[in-house]
């Protein structure tokens, strides 16, 4: 059986990962020997309609044909676990951001700035992506960041189980209560407070997100730029799409970085 829509057909490599919707692994297709990941969700208290939802949802995102995304080729039902077959790549953002630090310690160089730049610049190009093709992703974080050095690009966003199509971007939405939705299992350490929250909000919980990541890049304490969270503590805070110093100076050589954010 040489379709492409059936496990049996995969050779599984290794676990890549797992989150709130399944586990992801590296696969190689045992008769062309292409490299591929898959994500498996298990779907044991889904109902069929339920399933069929999560399944045309998904086929929204098959649309985002691009080098700023991950390639989803195709999704089925097998032995009750939803499957998708994705594009393998060699990294996330996570990974890399543990590396930079080890490799250029507390003070950040001209040369680590410059890396730095360009992968916040990558990342918020294909955020724009996203927004400008009416997609909110939702769920932006290290982890979601993958890395990749076969196109031009080498920045690519995954894991869209949390995102939502709207019509314009100016549309908000209100935090579904549906299983598909649900963010209790979530990491909601980059997450916007209204996402959280479950009140209504629009595509700038993105923007919130790529601040919060931008900080980590560029060598700061993410919880120390949230804006009306940890405010009493805090020694940055985004106002009016700024940062602003209250008490401690930034990482040597990272004040750039501050205004790129």
């Amino acid at each position: 059986n040489n379709r492409i829509n059936d496990i049996e057909i995969f050779n599984i490599i290794k676990e890549l990962g797992s989150g709130g919707f399944g586990s992801v692994f590296e696969v190689r297709h045992k008769y062309t020997d292409q490299r591929f990941a898959i994500k498996k969700c298990q779907l044991y208290d889904l109902s069929e309609k339920k399933k069929q939802n999560i399944l045309t949802e998904t086929e929204k995102l098959l649309k985002l044909r691009s080098h700023y995304v991950i390639q989803y080729y195709y999704s089925w039902i097998q032995n009750n676990c939803l499957c998708f077959l994705m594009e393998c790549l060699v990294g996330n953002l996570e990974q890399v951001l543990k590396t930079k630090s080890k490799l250029f310690g507390k003070i950040m160089t001209e040369f680590e700035y410059y890396i730095s730049y360009e992968i916040f610049k990558q990342l918020v190009e294909s955020v724009e992506y996203l927004h400008k093709n009416n997609i909110i992703h939702r769920d932006l974080k290290p982890d979601n960041v993958l890395i990749d050095n076969t196109y031009s690009r080498y920045i690519t966003l995954c894991d869209f189980g949390l995102s939502k199509e709207v019509k314009v971007l100016s549309d908000r939405y209100k935090q579904s209560n549906v299983k598909n939705t649900d963010i209790s299992d979530r990491n909601i350490s980059y997450m916007a407070p209204e996402a959280q929250s479950g009140t209504d909000y629009n595509h700038l919980i993105d923007v919130y997100s790529l601040a919060l990541i931008g900080a980590k890049i560029f060598g700061f304490d993410s919880d120390d730029i949230r804006d009306g969270i940890l405010n009493n503590e805090c020694n940055f805070s985004i106002r009016n799409g700024q940062m602003h110093d209250k008490s401690v100076p930034y990482r040597e050589g990272s004040s750039k970085g501050g205004s790129v954010i």
